[in-house]
């Protein structure tokens, strides 16, 4: 069985989590990703190349196309 919790204020996300058991009045519940564990294979295609902005380099991460986000 499957239950999704809601986000409350302040949070960012939703949680869906799996009942894995249910033995002597205990209920284990499994709040991992559906595909934590899974191995997966991505086919993909580069689309495009670019160099490192200077403020990219500086952070040390790849910036979106809109700018620095996080």
């Amino acid at each position: 069985m499957q239950f999704e919790r809601g986000a409350e204020d302040g949070e960012s996300e939703d949680g869906l989590f799996l009942i894995t058991d249910i033995a002597d009045a205990k209920v284990v519940v499994d709040g991992n990703h559906p595909l934590a564990g899974v191995s997966l294979v991505f086919a993909c295609t580069v689309a495009n190349v670019r160099a490192a902005t200077q403020e990219e380099i500086t952070h040390g991460h790849v910036h979106g196309e809109h700018g620095h986000h996080h």
